[in-house]
Formats: structure tokens, sequence, C-alpha cells
């Protein structure tokens, strides 16, 4: 039985659109901290909250910033575990959307542009979404200018990352490389996985993770470590760039288990003397 949405109202920009749930399919309800960002803010809210509401998800809570990057649409969603992959396929490419992130609600990755903090005296600030303070910033415009370069090229993506990696540089590199990382394993995933059975943790990193990590890096993997042997991006003299292979499992297994949060964690780097580039992966 579909579900059916209020109409909603979008006379003011910090209306919040809301769907009224007359019967569930039956599948898990998920939390969705989302940020997109855009390159002006007439309408953004409105066009943004009719896809959210096509999606059957409803708007919790949403904030409209501006910057000099743009207008920064934050918001924490509810809906459908089984929408998500629908949905941010749908943000993704909509023409509105220069880049967009999402996460399960507080346990949101740090890798998002930051809203700027604004003090009103006399007034107590909406709690920040958990994704909006990272540690460093990646530089969204020089990955998604990269990000057409490393599908066409897949699985041989080293020079993009290169590429990528010489253009970025600084406390950025990092979170840029885990971003492009995690782009590539969401679309990985799309083509190779997407609409296959549910699957547990263990079974999606043999299954997924595995498979698809081979298809770019000479790994070994060991239940739920990975590691990556002679890592392209990695040496002494170049630094470190396998924070890419973080995300890419982040990118892969989230899609896969869209009700829970994967993280990849990196314990070990080449490029900073260990023998091997090592990941562990958790939910």
């Amino acid at each position: 039985m579909p579900i059916t949405a209020r109409e909603p109202n979008f006379a003011h920009p910090g209306a919040l659109f809301r769907v009224t749930q007359h019967r569930t399919t039956g599948g898990p309800m998920i939390e969705l901290e989302i940020q997109v960002l855009s390159d002006r803010r007439e309408g953004l809210v409105m066009e943004i909250g009719q896809v959210i509401s096509a999606h059957n998800y409803a708007s919790l809570r949403q904030r409209l910033t501006q910057d000099g990057r743009g207008a920064l649409l934050s918001m924490l969603v509810r809906g459908p575990s089984e929408q998500r992959l629908a949905l941010e396929e749908m943000l993704g490419t909509h023409h509105r959307v220069l880049s967009f992130e999402a996460a399960l609600s507080k346990e949101a990755m740090a890798i998002s542009v930051a809203a700027p903090k604004v003090a009103s005296p006399g007034l107590v600030a909406e709690p920040r979404l958990a994704f909006e303070a990272p540690a460093a910033m990646p530089d969204i415009e020089q990955v998604e200018q990269i990000l057409p370069r490393l599908v066409q090229d897949f699985p041989h993506i080293y020079s993009g990352l290169a590429a990528l990696k010489s253009k970025v540089t600084g406390a950025a590199q990092d979170p840029s490389m885990f971003l492009a990382g995690r782009r590539v394993g969401l679309w990985v995933y799309k083509r190779d996985y997407a609409g296959g059975v549910s699957l547990g943790l263990g079974d999606a990193i043999k299954r997924i993770a595995v498979p698809a990590l081979r298809q770019i890096a000479q790994i070994e993997p060991r239940g739920v470590h990975v590691h990556v042997l002679d890592c392209p991006m990695c040496d002494s003299a170049g630094g470190s760039g396998c924070r890419f292979y973080g995300g890419y499992l982040e990118g892969l297994l989230g899609a896969a288990l869209a009700d829970r949060k994967v993280r990849a964690r990196q314990l070990s780097c080449r490029g900073a003397g260990a023998a091997h580039c090592s990941l562990e992966i958790s939910h």
C-alpha cells in the first residue's frame, strides 16, 4: 500500500515538509542527516522537500544558511531504510545540487561542509548536526571535478587520484580522498550489487567489500580487518592517500547495510612507516 503525503506548505523558507504514513511496508525506519550544497537558496527548500517527500521521508529539522560557497541546506529526515539508496541517488543527480552528504543520525561522518555559526543574543542556538563540525573539510569542488574521470577510468583510478592529491593539499587532502572514495564506493555498489539479498556485516564484507576492493588494490582480508599491500598512493616521500580506501569501503557497505552506520577506521599507513595500510571495519 503506498504511503500518502500531506500537502506541504512551502510559503515560508523555513517551513517543514511532512509525510503522513498510513500503512508501512514493515521495514525499519531510519533518521538521516543530510547536507545539500547549491549555488543559490531561492526555492531550494521546496525543491529538495519534494524529493524527500517523494521517497516517503519526513523532515524533522532543517536549516538553510549561506556562505561563500553557496546555499547550504542541513536536514534531519526520517523514513524507510529501503528508500535510502533511491533518495541518495535522486539527490546526487538533482539539478539544484552541487554536492551532498547523507549519514545516519548521530553517527554522521565528519566530511561535509561546516555551516557557519550565527550568534543571536538572548536565543538558545539549535543543536548542530553531527557532521557540521568536522576536524577538516574536504575540497568538494575538486572532488566533484575528478569524479567523472574516476568513474570513467574505473578500475584504473590511480592517475585520477594522483591528480586529486596534487590539487588538494594540507588538512583538506585526507577528507577529500575519503569523500572521493565514498562516492566511488557508492557508485560501484549501485552498479554491481544493488538489489541483492539483505546481508549482515560479515557477509557484506566477504561478498561485497572484498571483491570490490580487489578490483582496485592488492589486499589481504582478515575478518573485519583489511590490509592494502603496496598502496601506490602511500610512501615515505609522498605522504598518505589510503584514506580513499576507507571512504570506498564505507560507500560500499553503507549502501549495503542501509539501516546501520558502517565505519572503516584506518589503523596503519605505509606512508607513516608501516609495512602496509590497514583498516578495520565496524558498525
